[in-house]
């Protein structure tokens, strides 16, 4: 069995999703996963930095093209709208197109894998009709929770789920929205829940190079990794930040990711008055990751369901963290009740309540025993969550669709 895997968003570009997609690759049987992704990010339309030297370095086969959506474009018009269709998304998907049937006909694929709902699985779809291949959706949740504005997108992602072999659901979460929300059918959805590699995540001294590099020698870090959007609940920390400080003078904040939410949190910060206490680190090299967790003393998000619904679907980040034996502060929005068990491995809080926030927080940091047991007790339970296991399920579903495809 070998599964084409159509990836957006894939290492050396960071977040949680990715780092689902590379432990399938990584973890599978020589020769049965190969990844098709871009080397220049749609959002930022920049080259991805380091996908040469990472796709160097794995030990399975990634093809690059140079995109494998339109870049992130608001239409001004119908006409532009149009124009957009006809001038940059159909030459696109007939690149995509042509990339992937040579790849099916050079590696005998016999299933497709789509990682992106909305602007991928029109690839599974006409392979299909084509070719007669089966695909699969991968869901985390987000993408079917988040309200659109336009109803022939919203029909369109119930279309897409409705026609593919298998649906993939991260989390409970995410299957009872695929359930209730998208009309699929439950056997129709295998629930392959995050997990994490607990060789690669795991715990360290905090590293000198980085507290010389951000000038957190003796502070008490806090540290967030992720894209930079609302639902993050990154804008209520930096809220909660002058009363924490209140009770934790030494405590910093290090923002680890990019993204669209940036310059409103820059411009919080600045009317909070914590320019001094608050980092952003921007985008890290895949291979520092792991120290930036092992940087911090907690790790917090306080995650949060914005008035459209989008949530998180798991929160991968904190089985990352607890890997690192740090104890984390969530929210308790989305699937990421699933990820944080609240008083054993971390705190669940509201995410919109900034107090809440805070003493969480404070609480934490000033209680270094409980902090502590936190620790251990998510390091113990992540190992429990071995990405190898997840990827042995996910390889079982393939080769069941492929078998049920060929009968």
């Amino acid at each position: 069995m070998k599964c084409l895997l159509v990836a957006n968003i894939f290492p050396p570009i960071n977040g949680g999703s990715a780092v689902v997609y590379e432990s399938l690759c990584q973890f599978a049987p020589a020769g049965t996963m190969h990844v098709l992704a871009p080397w220049r990010h749609y959002l930022s339309g920049e080259e991805v930095a380091g996908w040469r030297e990472h796709d160097a370095g794995v030990g399975f086969p990634i093809e690059r093209i140079e995109l494998l959506r339109p870049p992130a474009v608001s239409p001004g018009s119908l006409l532009h709208s149009a124009w957009l269709q006809l001038a940059v998304d159909l030459p696109l998907k007939a690149k995509v197109l042509r990339k992937t049937l040579s790849l099916i006909r050079r590696e005998g694929i016999d299933v497709i894998c789509v990682c992106e709902l909305s602007s991928g699985s029109w690839l599974g779809l006409l392979l299909k009709r084509l070719l007669g291949l089966p695909y699969i959706n991968y869901i985390h949740g987000e993408e079917i929770t988040t309200q659109v504005p336009y109803r022939l997108f919203g029909r369109r992602r119930r279309q897409y789920l409705h026609k593919a072999d298998a649906v993939v659901a991260v989390s409970e979460f995410t299957r009872g929205a695929l359930i209730e929300q998208m009309g699929v059918t439950p056997e129709r959805i295998a629930l392959i829940v995050n997990g994490v590699d607990a060789e690669r995540f795991h715990p360290g001294p905090k590293p000198r190079a980085l507290l010389e590099r951000y000038g957190l020698a003796g502070k008490r870090v806090l540290l967030t990794v992720g894209r930079l959007v609302e639902r993050k609940g990154i804008d209520t920390t930096i809220r909660a930040l002058p009363r924490i400080l209140e009770r934790c003078p030494d405590a910093r904040y290090l923002i680890v990711g990019t993204g669209e939410y940036r310059t409103e949190l820059e411009a919080l910060v600045a009317a909070q008055g914590v320019e001094e206490q608050v980092i952003f680190a921007g985008r890290v090299p895949h291979d520092e990751l792991v120290a930036h967790y092992q940087l911090c003393d907690l790790f917090v998000m306080p995650n949060r369901e914005l008035a459209n619904h989008d949530t998180e679907g798991f929160g991968l980040v904190f089985l990352e963290a607890n890997a690192c034996g740090k104890a984390v502060v969530a929210g308790r929005a989305g699937g990421v009740v699933e990820a944080v068990r609240h008083g054993e491995t971390g705190l669940n809080v509201d995410g919109d309540d900034v107090n809440a926030v805070a003493d969480a927080i404070a609480g934490l940091l000033l209680d270094d025993a409980g902090r502590n047991a936190m620790g251990e007790r998510g390091l113990e339970i992540a190992r429990q969550s071995s990405s190898a296991a997840r990827a042995r399920l996910f390889q079982a579903l393939c080769e069941r669709v492929v078998a049920g495809r060929s009968r």
